[in-house]
């Protein structure tokens, strides 16, 4: 007998309608929720990302082809998440094992689509059925072995790491969407009862039967309820995605593909920029970019760019982190204020929302930005916010200082030309 089974096997034709249904509802409020957060970034200046797509094959992807290396380098391979001992491995996990059973049940679904078109095109049998079960089966540990990492790690509660209610809903989600996942296995094992390769291409579910001691008819009873369980686990998980941190599923890769890649250069502000606009640098939150709105919703809460930041270490005022999640939080006040169409509601950048010292404590050394595994530019927000304090006359103390020495005498510390190179005597070896 060659070894498959049915993709709704013990499902009666009522509840696969019902389980539709309730799939084109979780999509749909999937779907509503990334476009509130589309039109959260649609408050920044445009980008015009359909050029992108304007001109030849050839030239479009020219366009494209820098950030579509660039998703799968740093989304598709996860480069920039190594490095960071048994953190890496359990994201790497978690991630593996995720992208697994997502593309084992988009095959799933393809295979039942293709079987209902015509008997011929079912794929999901013989050896392909066997590989399919096993990788599956056993990746799916995988993704478990990770949730119970990151679910003692919000126990422990490091300081770096961005700490929120819904953290706890997705990690035990995703817990028992595991579980009930290898248990509707188990259960239709039992009921099933397939034989040699077919039941050993299943080894966790294989195993886990083995504990359950149930004759057919409460086998397929008690399978028909955890599948439904099952399915609404995962429907609620789907529908939730963009109102929780998952959504860095989504912005990130999509930070990733338009982020620019050069570091240290800040566009020029023309005079008639200036006058146009009437200031220098962003004032609200509606200054900056498109692209760089994205970006606050690709931010994860890692704390990566916190642990590498030097005036962090030395306790100054600055958190890389704080800063984006700060400019977040504007980014959503700035939208109900306009959607209740109160204008004076905006909140301002400065001082309200990220305190001068905080920006004027930044060394610019770019060590966050090298470190985010999203490419969030970190440091040109600082600097573009900085930008906006010095044309407003803001500066005051050891930044001021500098910035006039460095008029009077070409360095910051002010001292005399002559003494540029005094610092070397220390270095000449002594007779």
């Amino acid at each position: 007998m060659t070894p498959t089974r049915e993709t709704f096997g013990n499902i009666p034709l009522s509840s696969q309608l019902a389980f539709y249904a309730l799939a084109a509802a979780s999509v749909a409020i999937f779907c509503w929720g990334v476009w509130r957060r589309v039109k959260l970034w649609q408050l920044g200046t445009s980008i015009n990302a359909r050029d992108l797509l304007a001109g030849s094959v050839a030239a479009v992807w020219q366009k494209l082809r820098g950030g579509a290396k660039r998703v799968a380098i740093d989304a598709g391979a996860q480069k920039r998440v190594f490095g960071h001992g048994v953190g890496t491995v359990a994201h790497v996990s978690m991630y593996v094992g995720f992208m697994a059973l997502f593309v084992g049940t988009v095959l799933l679904e393809a295979d039942n689509v293709l079987s209902h078109l015509h008997h011929a095109l079912k794929f999901h049998e013989g050896t392909y059925y066997i590989v399919y079960e096993f990788t599956l089966d056993v990746l799916g540990v995988l993704f478990l072995v990770g949730t119970l990492f990151f679910l003692a790690r919000r126990m422990v509660k490091p300081p770096s790491l961005g700490h929120r209610a819904t953290d706890w809903y997705v990690l035990l989600a995703f817990l028992a969407i595991g579980v009930t996942g290898y248990v509707v296995e188990a259960l239709r094992i039992l009921w099933q009862q397939p034989t040699g390769i077919g039941a050993d291409c299943s080894p966790v579910g294989l195993w886990l039967a083995g504990w359950l001691h149930l004759g057919e008819a409460e086998a397929r009873h008690s399978h028909f309820i955890v599948w439904w369980i099952h399915s609404f686990l995962v429907f609620g998980f789907i529908a939730s995605i963009p109102f929780t941190r998952l959504f860095h599923f989504i912005a990130g890769p999509a930070n990733i593909f338009l982020t620019k890649t050069v570091l240290g250069v800040m566009p020029p502000v023309t005079m008639e920029e200036v006058e146009a606009t009437g200031r220098v640098g962003p004032a609200d939150i509606r200054h900056f970019s498109q692209q760089q709105l994205l970006s606050l919703d690709a931010c994860m809460e890692c704390g990566r760019c916190e642990e590498v930041c030097p005036a962090f270490a030395t306790a100054k005022p600055l958190s890389p982190k704080r800063v984006v999640q700060d400019l977040k939080g504007a980014m959503e006040k700035t939208a109900a204020a306009l959607t209740a169409g109160k204008e004076a509601d905006v909140p301002p950048l400065h001082g309200a929302t990220i305190a001068p010292e905080t920006l004027w404590s930044c060394t610019a050394c770019s060590a966050c930005v090298n470190t985010c595994p999203v490419r969030i530019d970190q440091l040109t927000f600082i600097l573009t916010l900085r930008r906006h304090l010095v044309a407003e006359g803001a500066l005051s103390g050891t930044a001021a200082t500098a910035l006039r020495r460095m008029q009077s005498n070409a360095n910051p510390w002010g001292l005399p030309a002559a003494e540029r190179t005094n610092w070397t005597d220390a270095l000449t070896p002594k007779s």
